[in-house]
Order: C-alpha cells, then structure tokens, then sequence
C-alpha cells in the first residue's frame, strides 16, 4: 500500500496522539491488524519470497520480548520500539534476515534466479524504497487499518545464533582543521584545478549525461569567483599595503617633525646661548673701557635677560660700577706723549755710520717703547681720544664749533693720549740702495704695516740676513697687544694718533704718483691697495690718522703759499688713499705763531680742526673754532737729559726704562 493509499484523519506526528493509549481503548480493540500480513503491492514493492519470510520468520527481538516472558504486545511500551534508535536497529536486523534466509534456509530455491545454463539470472532492481523509509520515519508507525500488525509484533521470535563479539575500532585521531589559506585555495583555486572533473557527470551509474556547459557558464562558474576573489584580494592587499605604508610614512613624516622641531629647539638653545655669550663678552670688553653705559645697552639688546641671571647680575654691577665714576674736568692738562717709528734691531740703528747718532737721539727701541707702556698701566693712566673729552656741534652758519666735555673714570685713573709720528717709513731708514723696496741695509726699523693671516695689523721687518718678519716690530702692532691684555688701558675703545707725511707714500707703501715712472704703474697699483687695506684696517681699530705735512716740511719757516703747495699735493696724492682728515700734525717741532692769519685759513679752508705741535709742557687749548694741543716728544734724548718731564706728572721712570746697553752705552747727545 502506497503512502497516499492511507486513508486516515490522524497522524502519529500530532503531538496530541498516544499510540499506547489508543491501543488500550475502544478505537484499538476495533482495530483488525491481520490486514498487515500480506505486504501490500503499491508504491513500494516487496519480493514475494522476501515478504513471506519476513512474514513467518519475523524476528521480535527488537520488540524487547523474550522467550519465556509473558510479556505481550499489549506490554510494550511503544515509545521505545518507535523511538529512531529501534526503527534504524530493526532495519538493519531486518537486512540480516534477509541474508540469512537465503544463506541457510533449506527450502530456499536458488534455481528460480538461475538460467538455463546454471547462472544467475539478474534480478530486477528494486525500486527505490526510500519514500517507504521516509514514510516510515515520518509516521513513526504504520496506518491503523492494517490490523495484521499486532499479530506479527505477537509473534515469538526464532533463535538466532549469538553474534560474534564486536571489535572495536581504533579511535580515528582528529582531523586537523584547515588554515584559512587552504580554505581559500580549496574555495577560489580547487574549480581550476578539477575543470574537467566539473564538466563530467557526477554519477557514473546514472546513464544521462549532463547538458555540457557553456563557456560563459564554466567561465562564470569555474574562472569568474577566483578572478572576483583574487581582484579583492588585490584591492585588499593594495588597501592593507596602502594603509601601512600611509601609517609608515605618517610616522615617518611626524618622527622627522618631531626631530626637525628637537633639533630646531636645540639649535635655538645653542643659538641662544652663543647669543648669550657673545653678548656678555661684548659687554664685559665695553666695561673693561668703563663704557659702562654702552656695556648696559649691549646686556639689555638681550631679548631673554631674565631667565639668564648672571647676565642680570653683570647688568647691575655695571650699573653699580658707572654710578661710581668720577668726572675728570681738567682736560687741559692731558698730556700727550709722542713717538717716532720704533727701532727694531738696535745694533744696526746705532751703529749706523752715518745715522747713528740721531737715532740714538731721536728715536726709542721696542723694549724701551714696551717698558713705557707698562708704566703709564701701573700709575693709572688711561688711553682717551679727543672725541672722548670734545664735542662738536655745528653754527648757524653751518661751521664746526667745538665744546669741551667731561670724562668720567673710576677714582684715581687718569687720561692719557699717545702719538707716533714718521709712519710712512721713511725710505732712507730701509732702504739702503733707494730702489723703493727695504732690504737687510736698512737701518733696523720696520719698513710697513701688514695684516696677518687672522687679520691683525703687524709690522714687516727685514733683518740682518734679508729675512722679511712680520710680527710686533712696531708702535701699532705692540700697542695693540698690549690694550688686548689690558683692556682697561683703552677708554671706550681709545687708540693712539698716526701721522705721516706723503712725499714718499704712506704706512710703508709708495702709492704717491712719483713712483710711476721708476717702478711702473702696476707697482703703484698694487702699492695703493695695499695702503687703502691698511688704512680701513687702522680706522677700524679706532686710529686717529693724521697729516704730518706731505713733504715733512717746517710750516713755521713757510710762508703761506709753501704751505698752500705742500697740502695741496697731500690732497692729490693721499687723500684719495687715506680720506678726509681733520687731524695735523706738526713736523720738526714747529707751529703756527698765528692761529688767525692765512696760513691757518689755508689749513683750516683744507679740513684741518686739530692742531698738534710740540713742547715740554703738554697743554690742551678746546674754543669754539678749533682743538689745539701740545704733545710731549718722548725721545733718548729727552729720557737721559730731560728726566723730570716725565716724572713729575707721574708718567714713567726713564732711568728704568732707557736700555743704556742696547745703545751701546753712548749717550744720546743734547741738543
């Protein structure tokens, strides 16, 4: 009987129906289950020699009934022989039977499925029972009309030989779980590998083939995932590469913003703090010349003064130190001590066989000139400037007019000026065969100013041998050392005047037009540079330059147009190389006797406002047209015979400071 054959109102799946409680009741006992007996021809059909063994041979095992027991059907509790354990449990005893009842059963015919020729004869395929199975399953148990079937579940079950003890199976180890990696290549890679498997029919008993695919299907099928697959995983890739390298290069940007802003601060520190040393080592050089208020002005240029406090406290010991400055009124009375050029080589100077004498007379070594200077240091001399003590305003009518003022120095120092005059190196001093360049018969004086290698001014010096030296030979270059160790021997920056004349070039150069014709016009040329070099070097410095007549002339002997004629060639030759100057020295100790008649006009219309002569009193004269001093010539001559000059205003002992042996023990002459 088919499965839709089954003409019934219940179903054993409702949960509301007990197939135990409808079996005791009324509706179980009109129930006739003989007509299970015969197995129904329908849906599934059963072979007739396999029905009937089951029919007579029906084994209850699986009905939990033994032999001896007075257990009946009406005992059984149907949810367990129901259950989907019993139903698998019958099935498969249910299979064995059938074995067995071809096996060993003595009635059993096998001639029926044997042909003539003794082979088997195939059996016709049973048709698929699986809908009966699933009905099977589905109900849980058969229809109630077939009344046969309480019958058969009362039947006795035969003996059935003890089954062989059951081996048991080794515990299959576990299968390892696949990667993610292989699970990607068995998703989007295994279809390339079986393409052909896939194009195959899947079961080969079945004998219709499958329709062929086209291409576009196995393309879609086969080529299409893997290719979507592996373009996400490019973008994928690409996405992740991209990211990282972005968070790389981010790192990478904000590590170099970061070390960019630490070395910036770093640079800015040591900036700063180079700022700062420089700044207070400026300031201490301009308190060393007691410009203490330039010194206060250099720490308060400082834009960060307060996180600095030595810089603060240097500030208020400046202010402290300039509070107590003492004002110096007698300007008068500075006195102004003057030199010619030094002698370098002594022996040579005064045992020149025409010279010697006069340089002896005339002129100090470096030792003594050095000697000198340690002196004027330790009596509390100080080195000042005419702009340090004058002050220059202007007239209605637009002409210079000059002013004296006061200077203010610490308690007990006193003001001092210095002058060196002759510094053209006169060529009859160093060179002995007039050709215009020194050589070792020069008289033992230096022959120029030079600038070294760091820049510094120094003195050229040809020795004995004709080795050309360059070093501290001279006025300027010994000057300067010194003020560098002892700063405060400069007032605010003070140096020395220089004077020279022009007929034979300055500072050592012949950059006068004279020497075109004997030593060409490159050796002018040069010879001019090298003076205007000098000259910005010496300005630099804080030099006062100053004129000392073109030809050295006696202007005191001259008439005024002798020395309209003498300033006239200094105004062609040398102040195109030395500039404006408003500084005159006066040559061979001479002096105007009149500072109102022309020769003064003549100096004055030339640019002259400062006018020094000589004499055994040093004086300072300051009006409102002109300044006028009197220097006082320091000398051998004046060091032997005229002692007293110098010490009685406290300047310097000559009788330590004259080399008696240097000059060869001959004492300079009187003049």
């Amino acid at each position: 009987m088919a499965k839709d054959d089954f003409d019934m109102d219940f179903h054993f799946d409702d949960d509301d129906f007990d197939p135990k409680a409808f079996l005791d009741g009324e509706d179980g006992a009109d129930i006739d289950l003989s007509e299970f007996d015969d197995v129904p021809s329908g849906g599934d059909k059963l072979d007739e020699t396999v029905a009937d063994g089951y029919d007579d041979e029906l084994d209850l095992s699986g009905l939990g009934l033994d032999e001896d027991s007075d257990e009946t059907v009406d005992d059984l509790d149907l949810d367990d022989i129901l259950s989907p354990k019993a139903v698998r449990r019958n099935s498969q005893e249910h299979d064995d039977f059938g074995s067995d009842k071809r096996d060993d059963d003595p009635d059993f015919d096998m001639s029926e499925f044997l042909d003539d020729d003794g082979s088997e004869q195939p059996q016709a395929a049973p048709e698929d029972d699986s809908d009966f199975q699933d009905e099977a399953e589905e109900d849980d148990y058969p229809d109630d009309e077939d009344e046969d079937k309480p019958a058969r579940r009362r039947r006795e079950k035969p003996e059935k030989a003890p089954k062989p003890p059951r081996e048991r199976k080794p515990k299959e180890p576990k299968e390892a779980k696949p990667n993610i990696f292989t699970k990607l290549y068995d998703l989007y890679f295994a279809p390339l590998t079986n393409k052909k498997a896939l194009e195959a029919p899947v079961d080969p008993a079945n004998p219709r083939r499958r329709r062929r695919k086209t291409k576009s299907q196995i393309f879609k099928e086969v080529y299409l995932p893997p290719l979507i697959a592996c373009v996400c995983l490019i973008l994928i890739l690409s996405f992740v590469i991209g990211a990282i390298s972005n968070a790389i290069e981010k790192k990478r940007v904000n590590d170099a913003i970061k070390q960019n802003e630490i070395q910036a601060s770093i640079s800015n520190a040591q900036a700063a703090e180079e700022e700062y040393q420089r700044i207070m080592d400026e300031a201490a050089v301009l308190a060393a010349n007691y410009d203490y208020e330039g010194a206060i002005e250099k720490l308060d240029s400082f834009p960060d003064i307060a996180n600095y406090p030595d810089m603060s406290t240097k500030r208020a010991e400046y202010v402290n130190a300039m509070n107590s400055l003492v004002e110096y009124k007698d300007y008068s009375q500075i006195p102004n001590l003057s030199f010619h050029v030094l002698i370098a080589d002594p022996a040579r100077a005064f045992n020149d066989k025409e010279l010697g004498g006069k340089y002896n007379q005339n002129f100090v070594t470096i030792d003594e000139f050095s000697k000198i200077l340690e002196q004027l240091y330790a009596n509390n001399y100080v080195l000042v400037d005419f702009d340090d003590f004058v002050s220059v305003g202007q007239t209605v009518s637009g002409t210079d007019q000059f002013e004296a003022k006061s200077i203010f120095l610490p308690q007990g120092k006193k003001p001092l000026m210095l002058t060196e005059t002759m510094v053209n190196y006169f060529e009859y001093m160093v060179d002995s065969n007039n050709d215009g360049v020194a050589d070792a018969g020069g008289a033992g004086f230096a022959n120029k100013l030079v600038l070294d290698e760091n820049g510094d001014i120094k003195a050229q010096y040809i020795d004995s041998s004709n080795n050309t030296l360059t070093g501290n030979y001279d006025f300027v270059p010994i000057l300067e050392d010194f003020i560098k160790a002892h700063p405060d021997f400069s007032y605010r920056g003070a140096r020395a005047i220089l004077a020279v004349t022009g007929s034979q070039g300055i500072f050592g150069y012949r950059c006068n037009t004279s020497y075109v014709s004997t030593k060409g016009n490159d050796f002018y040329e040069q010879e001019k540079a090298g003076a205007i070099a000098i000259v910005e070097a010496l300005k630099a410095k804080g030099y006062r330059l100053a004129c000392y007549t073109y030809e050295n002339g006696k202007y005191r002997d001259m008439n005024s147009a002798g020395i309209t004629a003498d300033l006239q060639s200094w105004t062609q030759q040398i102040k195109p190389i030395i500039g404006d100057l408003d500084t005159f020295v006066f040559a061979q100790a001479s002096d105007l006797s009149d500072y109102t008649g022309t020769s003064f006009n003549v100096m004055y219309q030339t640019g002259f406002r400062y006018f020094i002569s000589n004499s055994k009193d040093p004086s300072t004269e300051v009006n409102n047209t002109y300044v006028r001093q009197k220097r006082l010539m320091v000398t051998g001559e004046t060091m032997v015979w005229y002692k007293e000059r110098f010490t009685d205003k406290g300047l310097f002992d000559p009788n330590m400071v004259v080399d008696m042996t240097a000059r060869g023990n001959n004492v300079p002459k009187a003049g």
